[in-house]
């Protein structure tokens, strides 16, 4: 229990695992947050995620929050990041949603040139939280 953090989510009001517990001290102390903004994987951006036939909502994959590459992390309890935007979420976290880059958009929220984005969907702007869709049968498709 004191390796992993664990939230009580906004909507649902169940208990969740939300990263681990270094993580969450770093974030502002671990105590300056909004809990509207604390929202379990299974209420987290669902309205606009398909949800699977198949698997549900078990296996949602996510677009990482500041570029457009998969997220691998689930942290401070509300943002699904990549490893590199992970490493920066501190830096990121304090710029605007208004002046975060516009897709295409690399890791570090590093504006890349115009063309198609890199995960090859249509996905809300950069800063906001987006389901990709099933990761398991996205894996099987790639066998």
């Amino acid at each position: 229990m004191e390796r992993y953090a664990y939230y009580v989510c906004f909507k649902c009001g169940k208990a969740y695992f939300g990263g681990e517990a270094r993580c969450a001290l770093e974030a502002d102390g671990g105590d300056n947050f909004d809990p509207e903004e604390l929202v379990c994987g299974g209420c987290s951006d669902v309205s606009q995620a398909q949800i699977c036939p198949k698997h549900g909502k078990e296996y949602l994959g996510y677009k990482c929050r500041f570029c457009c590459s998969e997220a691998v992390f689930f942290c401070f309890g509300k943002a699904h990041l990549c490893k590199a935007c992970h490493g920066n979420y501190f830096r990121l976290r304090m710029i605007s949603k208004a002046k975060l880059p516009k897709c295409p958009v690399a890791p570090k929220a590093v504006p890349m040139d115009p063309g198609e984005c890199p995960l090859h969907v249509k996905h809300p702007a950069t800063g906001e939280e987006f389901a990709l869709g099933c990761g398991m049968c996205r894996n099987v498709q790639n066998f």
